[in-house]
């Protein structure tokens, strides 16, 4: 039992440890390492090819998700959150794995133990 509740213990510390050095590329959505480089770049958007005629939003909106494929920095970081969302995953299946696996031999345990509580009364 003290097996399963340090490999409990160790993938726990692994998800907090992953997570705590990847804090920048979690969440849903954009993680804030992309919204950071989205910021910048959005006062980098050029200007309308001809003279005296200002972009719509939706031309900015345009380059901008232009740039998630253009742009290596900015889709490096978008890479990264999805190498990171899948690693946390992964994380947490075997944290489910190993918690399953101690709730499994904590019931066979309480069932021995009722098995020699009733033969030991007879």
């Amino acid at each position: 039992m003290h097996q399963y509740e340090g490999e409990l213990e160790r993938a726990m510390q692994e998800e907090a440890d992953f997570k705590a050095q990847n804090h920048g590329y979690l969440g849903s959505g954009d993680c804030q390492e992309v919204k950071r480089i989205l910021g910048e770049l959005a006062a980098q958007v050029p200007e309308a090819s001809e003279p005296g005629k200002k972009l719509t939003i939706a031309d900015r909106e345009v380059w901008l998700q232009k740039q998630r494929t253009e742009n290596k920095e900015l889709s490096e970081a978008i890479q990264k959150q999805r190498q990171v969302s899948f690693l946390i995953a992964d994380n947490q299946i075997r944290v489910e794995m190993a918690r399953t696996r101690l709730t499994g031999i904590r019931s066979i345990l309480a069932l021995k133990t009722a098995q020699i509580e009733f033969l030991a009364e007879g």
